[in-house]
């Protein structure tokens, strides 16, 4: 089996299991007697670990080598899903979620350190581009999937299907991985310190990592707001807000499916530099239009084409970050991945503060203001410097 599809069943499973719990919080508040808020910690408990085990796991990769830490990592997540269908109190479901967590935060950084030592430069970034078709469509369907499993089978059945997806792609993993792929990976027995330290001896890397933390914070940032923001804007008459909001939310993940069918076409189109500033540009204009657009199906087709110009931007990014330190290579997209995820944290804070200290509107001018920077700066700060050798 190609070594492109043994790390999309990974990179898949990892995503599945990301969005898992989100449909299953009010029946699992009402199961252990809990309040919903207390349930929905189950979304930090996996989130939170996902993030913070990144900076250790990359360093591992490195180290003992990214196929077999990608075979131990997806195998570990498999265990913990199944683990936490059966918990008998909320406690241990939320250590099995921190545990999955963990696990699944090795899963999608060091499948695109993989692809970074499988793919020279000319091809990684296709490459990468279609893996966005894995992890978002396992972002996707892993919402669908538990709600419709709840209401047939209860809660405890949509993560023991996320366990079966874990276990298949383990499967995958553990007997389909090809030799190669092992003997093409980048070892390195420095310490944490070392790997990090070559890193970070880049000059890119401040501007990439701060570019990424911001990119998440400015891009994901409004998105716990959006009803908030349709009803303050394009009033959506009639209908539920919490099913609209989803739908205009959902428009952004179908865009970003397009964008993975279409990253060649688009390289052959623009080019990289272009690329990145056609596609904060349109962001910027698909994010300012939220303003103003006066129904919801409008507000869903600005998320749409904000969807294809956030991995017209994300996806370069990501490609260099791949090659910021070749040696450390699972290290750099781990920091990469980390920078990333420590900005959709703080995203909901600084929007909230936009929002309520200038209204929707303004908050929103803002938001399309700093992408624009952003584009400007990824292009001449990373995309236009020389890379080291």
């Amino acid at each position: 089996m190609p070594v492109f599809l043994v790390f999309a069943a990974c990179a898949f499973a990892s995503a599945f299991a990301l969005r898992l719990a989100d449909p299953i919080i009010l029946p699992v508040a009402a199961d252990f007697a809990i309040t919903p808020a207390v349930a929905a910690m189950l979304n930090t408990a996996y989130a939170l670990p996902y993030a913070l085990a990144q900076p250790f796991l990359g360093p591992i990769g490195d180290r003992f080598g990214k196929p077999r830490c990608i075979q131990v990592c997806v195998a570990g997540l498999a265990v913990m899903l199944l683990l936490g269908a059966f918990a008998p109190t909320f406690s241990l479901l939320m250590a099995t979620r921190i545990g999955a967590g963990i696990f699944a935060g090795g899963l999608i950084p060091l499948v695109l350190a993989g692809l970074g030592d499988t793919y020279d430069m000319g091809e990684r970034q296709v490459m990468i581009g279609r893996m966005l078709f894995a992890i978002i469509s396992g972002q996707m369907l892993g919402s669908v999937v538990s709600g419709f499993a709840n209401d047939a089978f209860g809660w405890h059945s949509a993560l023991v299907i996320g366990a079966g997806v874990g276990a298949a792609a383990a499967g995958v993993a553990w007997l389909a991985m090809p030799a190669g792929a092992s003997a093409a990976a980048s070892r390195d027995s420095g310490s944490f310190a070392t790997l990090y330290g070559r890193v970070l001896a880049n000059p890119k890397a401040p501007w990439l990592i701060g570019g990424v933390a911001v990119e998440g914070m400015f891009f994901y940032g409004f998105f716990p707001y959006m009803g908030e923001l349709l009803l303050a804007t394009a009033r959506p008459a009639g209908g539920s807000i919490a099913a609209i909001t989803g739908l205009v939310l959902g428009a952004f993940g179908v865009g970003g499916l397009l964008y993975a069918f279409s990253v060649r076409a688009f390289l052959r189109l623009f080019g990289v530099r272009r690329m990145c500033l056609i596609g904060s540009g349109a962001a910027a204009l698909s994010y300012a239009a939220l303003a103003i657009v006066p129904t919801w199906w409008l507000a869903a087709l600005a998320m749409f084409v904000a969807g294809i110009s956030f991995y017209m931007l994300h996806n370069s990014m990501q490609t260099e970050a791949t090659e910021l330190a070749p040696s450390a290579r699972g290290s750099a997209v781990a920091l990469f991945a980390c920078g990333f995820f420590v900005g959709q944290g703080f995203g909901p804070l600084v929007f909230g503060a936009l929002l309520h200290g200038l209204g929707a509107r303004p908050a929103l001018v803002v938001v399309a203001a700093v992408i624009v920077v952003l584009g400007r700066v990824v292009v001449t700060q990373v995309i236009g410097r020389r890379r080291q050798g």
